[in-house]
């Protein structure tokens, strides 16, 4: 039977390039392989097996003290974020794949970043 005793979701921490950011609505992808069916007109014939990217995006908080031009300037980020459960999901060497838009009603911005390593840990 699957344990689901303790949190399962809710509290996580940011950090990118060590730096905390109030976040919200983070998801994450890890890196690995896309695979896609090959039907013949005879019958399945098997599949592909590609390599993807990961991604980790998130709803950020603006801050006074943080151009957006920063983030929007990062190629080889470090990316990492603690999960409630005791997950830590680390992405190394990212880049930003969007230019993010500031919502100036609500303060935030989203961010997708992407890299070919994103690994999942649990602490």
């Amino acid at each position: 039977m699957a344990s689901t005793q303790g949190a399962i979701g809710g509290y996580a921490t940011l950090t990118i390039d060590g730096e905390v950011w109030n976040a919200e609505n983070i998801k994450y992808k890890t890196s690995g392989f896309k695979r896609e069916t090959v039907v013949a007109q005879t019958a399945v014939a098997g599949f592909t097996k590609m390599p993807t990217q990961g991604s980790i995006s998130a709803t950020l908080i603006d801050r006074k003290d943080k151009p957006i031009a920063e983030i929007m300037g990062k190629e080889t980020a470090t990316v990492i974020v603690r999960l409630v459960n005791g997950k830590v999901i680390t992405g190394n060497q990212m880049w930003l794949v969007e230019q993010p838009e500031l919502n100036t009603q609500e303060g935030k911005f989203e961010v997708n970043f992407e890299g070919d390593d994103v690994s999942e840990d649990i602490a």
